[in-house]
């Protein structure tokens, strides 16, 4: 069993469509147990928005019909997911979540608000419309760090992990969120890319981490015509990073949906796994 000074977030939740009761449940199964946490399972289910126009009332019949059925399916999946867990880990509930897409944003941050980290399982990054809503409730609403999986290979322990540092309140933000997962981490790399004042602020930051027991490196790239994501990405597999700690949306997010941004172009290319926060 883990031992209370080994856990590092209390509650962890995961949020998933559940639609693959066996990768889903064992993912979010491994995360929970290696830090010793009560497990918080969010399935999420996007319902069709009601039908408008002459033939409303024929096609009312339909749509509830479609919405019933939706509710159904989640509800089984719920079922077969609990069956999963059972014996398997202590501590754990599963909360579904059938709403508009417009307001998945809501009910993502009120869950999240009572956890002390989010995680992604894969299917959620396969439905921007979806992953949109998500971030929005766990950064904007609860403001609790997430860490998103695309490979289901991530561990908390011995990681290998590279802190993108910019000199901004989001990116301190990320760092405070992850110092449990850097103290249990094998190396931590800080990395500031086309580093001008920034690389002075590094200096004060691997003091900060020093005060928590860290001992990190640094050092800086220049971007020489990639864009910051990539430059960061190309760090990263030089040195086979583990896990990549960030800020998340410096910018506003309707800039960075519109122009790009790091955050926006990580998530999209993502090869390894992210801890964002903000």
């Amino acid at each position: 069993m883990v031992g209370e000074e080994c856990v590092m977030f209390s509650t962890l939740l995961y949020i998933t469509k559940g639609k693959s009761t066996e990768l889903e449940g064992d993912t979010a199964l491994r995360l929970a147990r290696e830090m010793g946490s009560h497990l918080s399972v969010l399935l999420t289910s996007v319902a069709s928005p009601p039908p408008v126009g002459a033939h409303m009332e024929s096609v009312s019949t339909a749509w509830l019909g479609e919405r019933q059925a939706d509710q159904d399916r989640l509800a089984r999946r719920s079922l077969a997911l609990d069956t999963h867990f059972k014996g398997r880990i202590s501590s754990y509930d599963i909360e579904e979540a059938y709403t508009e897409i417009f307001n998945m944003d809501n009910v993502v941050g009120y869950r999240a608000r009572f956890a002390d980290a989010m995680a992604l399982g894969p299917d959620i990054l396969g439905d921007p419309s979806l992953l949109d809503a998500v971030l929005d409730g766990s950064l904007f609403h609860a403001r609790v760090p997430v860490l998103i999986d695309p490979l289901r290979n991530f561990s908390w322990d011995q990681n290998s992990v590279l802190i993108a540092w910019s000199d901004t309140p989001e990116t301190a933000a990320a760092v405070r969120a992850s110092i449990p997962v850097l103290k249990r981490a094998r190396s931590v790399q800080i990395l500031v890319v086309d580093p001008d004042g920034d690389r002075e602020l590094a200096a004060e930051l691997r003091s900060y981490l020093a005060h928590h027991h860290i001992t990190p490196s640094i050092d800086s790239l220049m971007t020489q015509g990639r864009t910051v994501a990539e430059t960061i990405e190309v760090y990263a597999e030089r040195i086979q990073s583990g896990l990549i700690v960030m800020g998340a949306y410096g910018h506003s997010r309707l800039r960075e949906r519109i122009f790009g941004g790091v955050t926006r172009s990580l998530i999209e290319q993502i090869r390894r796994p992210l801890f964002l926060a903000r």
